[in-house]
């Protein structure tokens, strides 16, 4: 198991911003942000269009295992709070740093 992760977080553009702040708020000051993507999945289509409203962004953030464990329980947390209307998904891969 690799001691470095690296995060990557769907979620409805509406939510971006309080999920910024769960990184900040652990001092992940480190991320790249993608905003105004369009697709579909389970929670249906996002494609900025009147018939399918919305797009989402995406985040990259790196961190050690422990931090990483400890932001995406707190990633859960919110999503449960929020429900399916966030689009929040959270993916953990083993980051190893080859540069």
């Amino acid at each position: 198991m690799s001691e470095t992760k690296m995060l990557m977080i769907v979620c409805a553009e509406e939510h971006l911003e309080q999920l910024l702040g769960v990184l900040e708020g652990h001092h992940l000051e480190g991320f790249t942000e993608l905003r105004g993507l369009q697709g579909a999945g389970v929670h249906g289509r996002r494609l900025g269009t009147r018939a399918f409203p919305g797009s989402v962004s995406l985040i990259f953030s790196v961190a050690s295992a422990a931090v990483a464990e400890q932001v995406t329980a707190e990633l859960r947390r919110y999503a449960e709070a929020c429900g399916p209307e966030a689009g929040l998904h959270v993916y953990a891969l083993d980051a190893d740093r080859i540069v």
